[in-house]
């Protein structure tokens, strides 16, 4: 009689339904481009948690599943790998995972395991936008939608190591943006519902010279800036917006006049305008500048056994499962 090796593995059973820890077989491997993975990290990010669940546009609606798309792994000889996507229906939220040897990045020794999982995501989101997105230069100045947040936080620091001459942070943390290490920061929540006439004349101060716009919240916060590039924007300046999470809101309108009136190119940021390729270079890169500029983000681990806890969890600091 065959025997039957076992691991613990969080499975989403259906589509909108949280995780549940449940006992699954081991993957096994069944081509050379297969590699099984020891689990050791994994992050909850939003794009994650919606991709595990069948709510993102990414998604496949396969289930029963093992939730999460990313993480940090071993192989057999203790060699450790940032890994995103698992071949089906394995994901990273279990004691091992089935990769493709392709959609793997080997992590540098002198980064941890777990800034390594919490930095990847994040990391990636502002570096392919800014690369292979924005196609930023020495010359370009940076305004930040969000800059509060785990990722936005991070985009300050990342446009900068990446050459911007200048970095402006807007969100409502008004403590966050002034720790950001911006040139400039204005925050919303100093202006009642009452003032935003006056929010949008100083937008327009600090945006005049803004060639790219990495946005991570969207909605009614978009639209300001849009019409604040209208208004006061130097209307000979190519100006890359790339939008790249929708925290406020999915939707917004977007005035005809704003894009004849200016040279605005307004694109996205994500799984699919990215190849896989261009992914996983984004995700190299960001290791290695954590080690050169010794970044770090802030993180709330858990242990696999507390998924519903986690799951719950803010997205700042970073919920990171430890396996």
């Amino acid at each position: 009689m065959k025997e039957v090796f076992i691991i613990k593995a969080a499975i989403v059973k259906n589509k909108g339904i949280l995780p549940v820890i449940e006992e699954i077989e081991v993957p096994v491997q069944s081509t050379e481009d297969e590699l099984i993975l020891t689990v050791k990290a994994s992050a909850l990010t939003m794009v994650g948690k919606s991709s595990s669940l069948g709510s993102h546009y990414s998604s496949h609606d396969a289930f029963p599943k093992v939730a999460g798309i990313e993480g940090v792994g071993e192989d057999i000889s203790g060699n450790r790998f940032y890994f995103i996507g698992s071949q089906n229906p394995y994901g990273a939220l279990a004691e091992q995972t089935l990769v493709n040897k392709k959609r793997t990045v080997k992590i540098p020794e002198k980064l941890d395991t777990i800034t390594a999982a919490a930095i990847a995501n994040p990391g990636m989101s502002s570096y392919a936008a800014l690369v292979y997105r924005a196609k930023i230069t020495s010359n370009d100045v940076v305004l930040i939608n969000g800059a509060t947040g785990t990722a936005g936080i991070l985009a300050v620091k990342m446009a900068y190591a990446l050459g911007a001459k200048k970095v402006i942070a807007i969100g409502r943390n008004k403590d966050a943006l002034e720790r950001s290490g911006a040139d400039e920061y204005l925050s919303s929540s100093d202006y009642d519902n009452n003032e935003q006439t006056q929010y949008l004349v100083d937008l327009g101060k600090i945006i005049a010279d803004v060639t790219i716009v990495l946005d991570y919240l969207w909605g009614n916060t978009a639209q300001l800036i849009m019409q604040a590039i209208y208004q006061f924007s130097n209307h000979q300046s190519e100006i890359r917006y790339i939008q790249i999470g929708t925290l406020v809101s999915p939707e917004i309108n977007v005035p005809g006049a704003l894009l004849r009136s200016t040279k605005l190119t307004l694109m996205g940021s994500g799984l699919g305008s990215v190849g896989s390729k261009e992914l996983l270079s984004s995700a190299e890169r960001v290791f290695e500048l954590a080690v050169i500029n010794h970044w770090h983000v802030p993180n709330i681990t858990f242990k696999l056994e507390d998924i519903k806890k986690a799951w719950k969890a803010p997205s700042h600091p970073r919920p990171v499962i430890i396996i």
